[in-house]
């Protein structure tokens, strides 16, 4: 059985995401959807169920095949069931009357003197009832426990889903205009970045300088150890050394000084990408839950207004065609009816009817 549980929710990550919202609707959003994550994600993790309720089934089955092979034995006489037997109760304790009985004929001391045929087959029996009512109780446990963690886990996302942060189109809005901002403020950084371009040029020049000054410095000293070369020419080549020295120093200082402005504005990129998800997010969900909610109400809307109008037009009209036929003796007016084709209904309570088709009569619709 696999049935993880999470735990650490690390809350100072949480806040300082929360913080970032700038209205209590996308921080409720936020915080109610990263809990549904959690909660789903727990309920993914609950492996095995399905192959544990196999195992179960296999292990019955087995039980119903050592039934047969008891009332096909001579020695152990009939044990009523039934091959749609779904019981598991009845099919254990069959089990344990078929162990019973084997163990009976064998303590017989008659038993030693059945042909070796006989012996096997009763003990075969003895084994094979015991091992199967230990492999339905062992998988019938498996398949317990792991419906319970599954079904408390359910219990729990349902009663998330029951708190869910009220969608409103007024909380729409402001999720919309805060997406929209920090958009604006993710395509900056994004901005800034791509133009962020780290030049190594100066630093290898002037690697190469204090590379070639040291060289000259190097190149003195054996010179005036030859008695080649005079202090003077030595003092201006560690004059030159010590300068190329200290501005590849400078220019290394002003390397790590981009290449740590670069790293933190990819670290703010980043952080942008993930608070514009998270927005995002939000945004779609309400903007689901609010249209959803309009949909519905528009679609009772539609279906109760044109039986209404449609009614009452319908009605004088099949007053109108009764007065003309009674006019015109022998004349046939028709019926007076409309037959609508509805745009497809998703929330109608009777949306699988009129998803066919509404017809509406002068009494009323049409059934």
């Amino acid at each position: 059985m696999t049935a993880h549980r999470r735990h650490g929710r690390q809350p100072k990550r949480r806040d300082a995401m929360l913080a970032a919202f700038k209205n209590k609707s996308a921080a409720s959003w936020s915080t109610w959807l990263k809990q549904l994550d959690e909660i789903q994600a727990e309920r993914e993790e609950i492996t095995g169920l399905e192959e544990a309720r196999k195992d179960l089934e296999r292990a019955e089955n087995h039980a119903r095949f050592v039934i047969g092979l008891a009332n096909q034995s001579p020695a152990m006489g009939n044990f009523y069931h039934t091959s749609d037997e779904q019981d598991r109760a009845t099919l254990l304790d069959l089990m344990g009357q078929i162990a019973g009985m084997a163990s009976k004929v064998r303590s017989f001391s008659a038993f030693s003197s059945q042909t070796r045929e006989y012996q096997e087959s009763v003990i075969a029996l003895d084994t094979r009832s015991r091992q199967a009512a230990a492999s339905i109780r062992e998988a019938a446990a498996t398949v317990e426990e792991l419906e319970g963690v599954r079904a408390e886990v359910e219990e729990r996302l349902e009663a998330l889903k029951q708190k869910a942060p009220k969608a409103s189109a007024s909380g729409l809005a402001e999720l919309r205009k805060e997406r929209d901002t920090v958009a604006t403020e993710r395509d900056r950084i994004a901005a800034a970045l791509d133009n962020f371009t780290a030049d190594d040029s100066p630093l290898a020049l002037a690697r190469e300088a204090e590379r070639a000054a040291t060289e000259r410095l190097e190149e003195a000293e054996a010179l005036l150890a030859l008695g080649e070369a005079d202090g003077e020419e030595v003092k201006a080549a560690k004059a030159a050394a010590e300068k190329a020295r200290q501005a590849l120093e400078k220019r290394q200082a002003e390397h790590r000084s981009q290449e740590a402005a670069r790293r933190g504005m990819a670290r703010k990129l980043e952080q942008a990408d993930s608070h514009l998800d998270a927005l995002n997010r939000s945004y779609r969900e309400v903007l689901a839950r609010v249209r959803d909610a309009e949909l519905a109400a528009l679609e009772s809307e539609l279906v109760t207004e044109l039986e209404r109008v449609a009614g009452d037009r319908l009605k004088k009209l099949a007053e109108i065609y009764a007065d003309l036929e009674e006019a015109f003796p022998g004349s046939s007016y028709g019926r007076a009816l409309l037959e609508i084709r509805l745009p497809h209904l998703y929330h109608h309570a009777e949306r699988d009817l009129l998803n066919r088709g509404l017809t509406i009569t002068a009494y009323g619709r049409e059934e």
